[in-house]
């Protein structure tokens, strides 16, 4: 291990932890925690796992790996694939890790399997979405709907709060929340604001370019494009390069590498990203909690039929403008 390493696992051991700690009264990991979870894996099953969206939950997992001493794996589908995404779950459950963290592309397609792994013993938390009606310990991510009002108010301060507008999602439950949440902002504050089409751009970085322009070609007279999952910015910025229209505003989600260039250049106007690496962060130490019985919520909080942990917890998005893109770069 090079000096530059173990120099970042004492800086995380001793500082980030502790501020983990402190900000949500809960307990840090002692030497003893520490060697109970020394080996142990825990896992992140997600969905559409070939874009690039996903580098800060690995660099999150990396730094988790030195800083517990645990095995942090990253796995699903690498599509929307969600018949497999269940599959995957069975066959984790037969693996039995330590705890599993999931991005559920369909919660009730996904809810047996989660009641299977807890009655198996294994922690389940969520992430990005919900499922609500499942033994899942807590969830851990942004309000979708909030996520979309912060978008759509960037989006309407771009257009000058008036004029057609296009909306880009995928199929999943908290991209469709973020939808709704830049329509209620609209309805609420800006009644000039029209929003003319709903585009599928599959979150997938090789369609989404032709999803949007196909979308700017149907609707000539649009003058803004809020995108709700991470493959929409940069797809509607090649498109409105392609089709000569850079007048469009584009307000992005989340913060990949390949998008922010086009913050910097002005052809993307912001971007709304949500705190990945701390959902990682934050889910798996709780796993770990739950194990190693380290929350005295009550002497025996698994013979009292109790969850520990708080059912859901908020983690609030970062407004990324051409102002503060170079912060978002990833090393």
């Amino acid at each position: 291990m090079t000096e530059m390493k173990v120099n970042r696992r004492k800086l995380l051991t001793a500082s980030t932890t502790a501020g983990l700690a402190a900000a949500f009264g809960m307990p840090l990991l002692s030497n003893e925690a520490m060697a109970q979870a020394a080996g142990k894996e825990y896992v992140f099953l997600s969905i559409v796992t070939q874009v690039p969206f996903w580098v800060d939950y690995r660099n999150a997992m990396t730094d988790l790996e030195d800083l517990m001493g645990i095995k942090a794996t990253f796995t699903g589908p690498l599509d929307f694939d969600t018949a497999a995404q269940a599959r995957q779950l069975d066959e984790l459950i037969a693996r039995r890790p330590a705890g599993i963290m999931i991005f559920p592309g369909d919660p009730a397609t996904l809810a047996p399997g989660v009641e299977r792994a807890v009655a198996a013993g294994i922690p389940v938390t969520c992430c990005i979405g919900d499922i609500p009606d499942s033994p899942r310990s807590t969830f851990l991510g942004i309000n979708g709907v909030q996520a979309g009002r912060v978008g759509g108010e960037m989006l309407a301060q771009a257009i000058g709060g008036k004029g057609k507008v296009i909306l880009g999602t995928f199929p999943a439950p908290s991209t469709l929340e973020r939808v709704e949440g830049y329509k209620q902002i609209f309805a609420e504050k800006y009644p000039d604001i029209e929003v003319v089409d709903v585009v599928n751009d599959k979150a997938d970085p090789s369609y989404a370019p032709t999803a949007y322009l196909q979308a700017i070609q149907a609707n000539p007279d649009i003058v803004g494009i809020g995108g709700t999952d991470g493959d929409s910015g940069k797809g509607a910025a090649i498109a409105v390069n392609e089709a000569g229209r850079k007048d469009i505003k584009i307000v992005a989600m989340d913060r990949n590498d390949d998008m922010l260039p086009y913050i910097e250049d002005g052809t993307i106007y912001g971007a709304v990203a949500q705190k990945s690496y701390l959902e990682i962060f934050l889910a798996f130490h709780m796993m770990h909690w739950q194990n190693t019985d380290a929350l005295k919520v009550l002497p025996d909080w698994k013979a009292a039929g109790i969850n520990p942990l708080p059912e859901r917890v908020e983690t609030g998005v970062m407004p990324i403008t051409a102002a503060n893109v170079a912060q978002f770069k990833h090393a």
